[in-house]
């Protein structure tokens, strides 16, 4: 089934560390005492890319500008290929890789800080799919501290992959943004639902990175939202970047949370501020067995923990108490009934309405007589006909239907004859 086991290579991602210390020695690095006016006129030409992200916002005065300084430098070695060196001093290993080396104007004054910096940046930039999850950091002591100026980030593809593989992004993220333009999805929610609703349709998940012990390293791409969208596969990572990717190129804010499932395997899911309100979002597990539903979309932090584990680690994750862009409260597919006719008058009214999938959630004490009703199609498909006579429409066949019995949803699939 798909998503049964989410993978998350952020989680298990290589930490290469390299540390200069400089015993008893007062090593001033040149530029530590650039003003934040001059730092920040460095990325002053890209600031209006990031100012307004999730993890940005959150960092300290020094990381913001560390953060924007990294920004520059990746954007603007896009074309080239640099080779950085990356070692392990534990291990004693030296490896080279395709990559990029930042010199920070405003050193990092611990690993912690270093470690923050690479998660905002990872976090925060979907686009920048082509990062690997290998970093390091390099440094000096002065005066008895410690500060790290060299930061090192490893790219899993050349200049000319990175190239092409950009290229067919942009076609495919360009074409999902003019379908929901001529389509006038309406307002944030609406706009949400249309992107994930198309970014479901296009990729399935990657079962086989389940069956190997090393998948960030056999099925890199799968971890992205080059991976989602361009090559339709993908695990939670990927299907969470591509998510948020698409949201921020319609104006939506969205950030990732990573964590849990109840088996506590590493899973990773979004956050996405919708007219205001933050709700979790679960793509990945919306997409199960390649049939859409949306039993984890838009839920309140409550509702989430029924089926997941939110990491302490994560940057800016609040409480989300909202339920007004709940997928079943907007919808209006929320249901409080055991009467068959209130629930075929509901699904009467999606078939008007077009949809070929009919997603509705009762009630812990109507979900079990809703699902009788629903598994005897035959009696369905009368109640629902008796409710269209003498209109154009029909209620169309069934064959299966998605049971999702923590969230108490029930999905029917319009059968293809």
């Amino acid at each position: 089934m798909k998503g049964a086991q989410p993978l998350n290579k952020f989680l298990a991602a290589v930490l290469a560390c390299i540390f200069i210390a400089l015993t008893g020695c007062d090593f001033i690095f040149p530029g530590v005492d650039v003003s934040d006016d001059e730092s920040s006129s460095v990325w002053a030409d890209y600031l209006s890319e990031f100012e307004n992200r999730w993890c940005f916002q959150r960092l300290s005065t020094n990381l913001k500008i560390s953060y924007g300084e990294v920004y520059t430098a990746v954007k603007e070695s896009f074309e080239k290929d640099e080779s950085v060196t990356i070692s392990d001093s534990k291990r004693g290993t030296h490896h080279q890789y395709i990559g990029l080396r930042v010199t920070l104007s405003k050193p990092l004054k611990t690993r912690d800080d270093a470690r923050l910096l690479y998660t905002a940046f990872l976090f925060d930039n979907p686009q920048f799919f082509y990062i690997g999850n290998t970093y390091s950091y390099e440094g000096y002591r002065a005066g008895g501290t410690d500060f790290y100026n060299i930061f090192c980030l490893v790219y899993s593809m050349s200049a000319q992959e990175r190239a092409v593989a950009a290229a067919r992004l942009e076609d495919t993220v360009s074409r999902i943004l003019n379908g929901l333009y001529q389509k006038g999805a309406g307002g944030q929610f609406e706009t949400q639902l249309y992107l994930h609703d198309e970014l479901l349709k296009l990729c399935s998940y990657e079962n086989l990175a389940v069956q190997t012990d090393d998948p960030a390293a056999l099925y890199p791409t799968a971890f992205t939202a080059y991976g989602a969208l361009a090559e339709g596969k993908a695990v939670c990572e990927g299907y969470s970047r591509a998510m948020q990717l698409l949201l921020h190129r319609a104006g939506i804010e969205c950030t990732l949370v990573s964590g849990n499932d109840q088996n506590n395997v590493s899973h990773m899911w979004n956050l996405v501020t919708i007219d205001g309100r933050n709700y979790h979002l679960d793509p990945t597990w919306n997409d199960g067995s390649d049939k859409i539903h949306h039993s984890y979309f838009n839920l309140t932090t409550a509702e989430i923990l029924l089926s997941h584990k939110i990491d302490k680690e994560n940057i800016g994750i609040d409480t989300c108490t909202s339920r007004e862009a709940n997928y079943y409260l907007r919808k209006e597919r929320q249901l409080d009934t055991v009467r068959r006719d209130d629930i075929a008058k509901t699904i009467a009214d999606a078939v008007i309405q077009g949809d070929s999938i009919i997603d509705l959630r009762f009630t812990k004490n109507t979900f079990a007589a809703a699902r009788l009703f629903i598994n005897n199609r035959e009696l369905l498909i009368q109640k629902v006909n008796h409710i269209l006579n003498g209109s154009e429409y029909l209620m169309w066949n069934y064959e299966e239907y998605n049971v999702n019995d923590i969230y108490y949803t029930l999905t029917l699939y319009k059968h293809d004859s």
